[in-house]
């Protein structure tokens, strides 16, 4: 096997179920720590934030997972 064939198959494929995965993973995770904070805090905002960070957190993985490999030459 080559080189080339090797970081082909190291490379991701775009699977768009684990992207679909971190997104909403992302945003039930902090949008439930928001909701924690909310009800721990006596406020109404927090879930609001938690999800907004979760689905920004959750692209920006997507996109550092996803990137286009750097030419190495």
């Amino acid at each position: 096997m080559s080189q080339s064939d090797d970081s082909a198959r190291d490379s991701p494929q775009g699977d768009p179920w684990l992207a679909f995965g971190y997104l909403v993973a992302g945003v039930l995770l902090y949008g439930f720590v928001g909701w924690l904070l909310d009800r721990w805090w006596g406020t109404g905002f927090m879930v609001v934030i938690g999800i907004l960070l979760g689905a920004g957190l959750a692209l920006y993985q997507t996109f550092a997972r996803f990137r286009a490999p750097a030419d190495p030459h």
